[in-house]
């Protein structure tokens, strides 16, 4: 058994850190991802806009050239074309063609010999007709690109485009027509490109990102790739960095985890071998009536000391009985412990009372009030000297707990909401249940010389619970000024706090 159990932590602590570490990564590289893909889109709509400046320019030009009035390529003629090239933007040059053949440009003026334009590479869906590295038009050494629209044929300046630089490796755009068959710019690694972005391949989304756009005014695309996003776009280096921080994070938190499952298993079974053995032990703190100074009763508060002699906390130890099932057998060997030690002081004084807290489950459920008829029998004590505390968190059936408490309160027994103020259903509860105390939290005493809310609604509750015939009992009370508080203005409540008592043992108490 200990060797499966030498191996098995190991390869637990193994597999979680490589699970743990591939979450991470995961997570991590669709960060990244999401960012690649962001600037991809941004990317390729920075050269879409580009495209739609020079369309737009271009059909501006186009419509002012032919709403000059001079006679076509004149020298009035040149003079505003020369005009409109110089100012533009992303055109180097203007001509003029008829009959399919170029007479004049504002760079070259009115040719020798017309020019006889060729069949264009491409006609845009809107009439425009393009050529693509048109050369030997006037001088052999220039290619161009040219574009032709009624008779006017502008000449895009290279540098248009220039600007745009392509961020590192992986990335491609083209700027091409919609029917995709006429590229008008090329950016980076395009090779594959637009049957890529078109087609949909498998997992390629988990190292691609695709992106396309088309204008509804021009017939102009763009179709962008990157094809190294998230961690596949990192360095080597920054890739390494990036796993053994994962499973440096991954270890960490799988030793974690580890630990706090194998000290909670640890004190599941302690708890479950404490209340086997009767190890919980009940230190009891009195209710003082607060005009009077005498003390009326006690609440019995489960405490837990490990063997070591460590303390665990009631809220840790509780809690960790609710969760694991618990509860019932911890509530009672309280409630055994609790008639047992405190009877004797009880049956000196009829007068005292003690309180214990149980839950919902037990209110409601018949073997519980079997249990506790035969303990109360069995410490010959009378029936109103047992208080039940439960808490107003729960969230037991209104109806069942109330006919349940009925059944209760008819057997003799007492009572107590605790925690008042701090549940979600404070009237809901006095509007359903009827109790014979209620507790008011500590956290409503701490604001006692403040302004605060809380300080406000604790006189508020104070006068609202005043009308429900219930005894007060007003939790925390440990400094003077908050008993000389109460003691002026609602003298008639219970106290409990250090200020009247500590919590103490059975032999520390007095009948």
């Amino acid at each position: 058994m200990k060797t499966a159990k030498s191996v098995g932590r190991p390869l637990l602590f193994l597999s979680g850190t490589l699970l743990v570490a591939t979450f991470i990564l995961i997570v991590t590289h669709l960060v990244i991802a999401t960012y690649d893909r962001d600037y991809l889109a941004s990317y390729a709509r920075h050269i879409m806009t580009r495209g739609l400046e020079v369309a737009d320019e271009s059909g501006k030009i186009v419509s002012k050239v032919n709403a000059i009035r001079d006679e076509t390529c004149s020298d009035k003629f040149l003079d505003e074309i020369r005009y409109l090239s110089f100012t533009s933007v992303f055109i180097s040059d203007i001509g003029y063609i008829r009959d399919h053949q170029l007479k004049c440009t504002a760079m070259r003026g009115r040719l020798p010999e017309p020019v006889t334009m060729s069949v264009p590479d491409a006609i845009t869906r809107y009439g425009q007709r393009i050529w693509t590295s048109f050369s030997g038009m006037v001088d052999p050494r220039i290619t161009a690109d040219m574009m032709e629209s009624k008779n006017v044929l502008l000449f895009p300046t290279p540098a248009a485009f220039r600007d745009i630089y392509v961020p590192y490796n992986g990335f491609g755009a083209v700027l091409i027509n919609h029917r995709h068959d006429h590229v008008f710019r090329l950016f980076g690694d395009t090779a594959g490109l637009v049957r890529d972005v078109n087609e949909i391949q498998g997992f390629a989304w988990w190292h691609k990102a695709r992106f396309t756009e088309c204008s509804k005014r021009y017939d102009i695309c763009v179709m962008a790739r990157n094809t190294q996003i998230g961690l596949f776009s990192l360095s080597a280096t920054a890739t390494v960095f990036i796993i053994l921080a994962a499973l440096a994070a991954g270890g960490m938190f799988t030793f974690a985890l580890l630990q706090y499952i194998s000290n909670t298993r640890s004190l599941q079974n302690k708890l479950r071998m404490a209340i086997s053995r009767d190890d919980i032990y009940i230190n009891y703190q009195p209710f003082v009536d607060i005009a009077t100074g005498r003390v009326i009763g006690y609440e019995a508060l489960a405490r837990w000391k490990e063997v070591n002699g460590d303390n665990i906390p009631p809220d840790v130890f509780i809690k960790l009985a609710e969760s694991t099932h618990q509860i019932k057998a911890l509530t009672r060997s309280v409630v055994t412990r609790t008639l047992t030690e405190i009877a004797p002081h009880l049956r000196e004084n009829n007068a005292l009372f003690v309180s214990i807290n149980i839950t919902t489950a037990d209110v409601t459920e018949a073997d519980f009030r079997v249990f506790l008829e035969e303990e109360v029998d069995k410490s010959r004590l009378h029936r109103k000297q047992i208080v039940l505390e439960i808490t107003e968190r729960s969230t037991a059936d209104h109806r069942l707990l109330k006919e349940s408490l009925a059944r209760l309160r008819d057997y003799g027994y007492r009572i107590a909401l605790d925690d008042f103020g701090t549940g979600y259903s404070n009237l809901d509860y006095l509007s359903k249940l009827s109790f014979d105390f209620i507790k008011i939290d500590k956290i409503f005493t701490d604001s006692i010389g403040s302004q605060s809310v809380s300080f406000k609604m604790l006189k508020m509750m104070l006068e609202m619970l005043a009308q429900t015939g219930a005894t007060i009992i007003v939790e925390g009370i440990e400094e003077q000024h908050q008993a000389d508080f109460f003691l002026k203005e609602y003298p008639r409540i219970v106290g409990q706090g250090w200020f009247y008592g500590r919590p103490v043992d059975i032999d520390k108490i007095t009948s």
